[in-house]
């Protein structure tokens, strides 16, 4: 079994409740005017969510995934955002650099996926995180390690185009064109989301979507969009019956 840094280590079962897991997507624009609640809640950001200047919180912590560009890692620590832990997941090895800022977490290879291995953080023991194909969920392991068991998501989008900080974007800030509304993309991500709600919901926890009309939750649409067969894996609760 890997072993993780004593830094992660030590983090192990620190905190408890609930958390929200915040995505990029375009639609956290929309929920803007009760974002300014979650200043006194548990909070993980990722990837270029900081850029998103409008942004009414600091998250409590932030999460990037597989950056092996030093002068990216850099770029993305944001040192005005005070008293925010931050945390890199990535393969083993010296291609992918260390920044003193971020706890470093070692990672599964990609072919070992949360859908096939399990989500981490649940037990004793940290083994390299499986991926999930997307950064948010991810980070809900990291989250699960500290302690948490509410899992609540917002602005995780499975669409081509759009982020909070650029919503007419095709572009992400650190991977280059977007493509994951590509069926293959789409499908991986939904099997890794399922196992995870089934692993959380088997110890007593809950993992539900607060994105509205979200690719990945039970809110409705069509069924199919941009030729994908949608499957709802996490159930819908709005972001203000949760802060209700």
């Amino acid at each position: 079994m890997t072993r993780q840094p004593q830094s992660i280590r030590d983090l192990h079962n620190t905190r408890s409740g609930r958390v929200f897991i915040l995505g990029n997507g375009p639609s956290i624009r929309d929920q803007l005017p009760l974002l300014h609640k979650l200043k006194d809640e548990a909070t993980f950001g990722c990837n270029t969510l900081l850029s998103w200047k409008e942004l009414p919180f600091t998250p409590t912590y932030y999460g990037v995934t597989d950056i092996n560009d030093a002068s990216v890692l850099n770029r993305v620590v944001y040192p005005e955002a005070e008293g925010m832990v931050r945390f890199h997941v990535g393969w083993p090895g010296e291609q992918y650099p260390r920044n003193e800022a971020f706890i470093w977490i070692e990672k599964a290879h990609d072919s070992i996926q949360i859908w096939n291995s399990g989500f981490a953080g649940l037990g004793d023991e940290l083994e390299a995180i499986p991926t999930g194909r997307t950064t948010p969920l991810t980070n809900a392991q990291v989250a699960a390690w500290l302690g948490y068991r509410e899992f609540y998501f917002l602005g995780v989008e499975q669409t081509t185009t759009g982020y909070a900080h650029a919503p007419n974007s095709s572009e992400n800030g650190l991977r280059g064109l977007v493509r994951n509304d590509h069926p293959r993309i789409y499908n991986g991500v939904a099997l890794n989301f399922e196992r995870a709600v089934a692993d959380i919901e088997s110890v007593g926890g809950t993992m539900m979507d607060c994105t509205p009309f979200g690719l990945l939750n039970d809110t409705g649409r069509d069924g199919v969009r941009r030729g994908i067969q949608r499957k709802a894996v996490m159930k819908y609760i709005s972001l203000e019956d949760v802060l209700a």
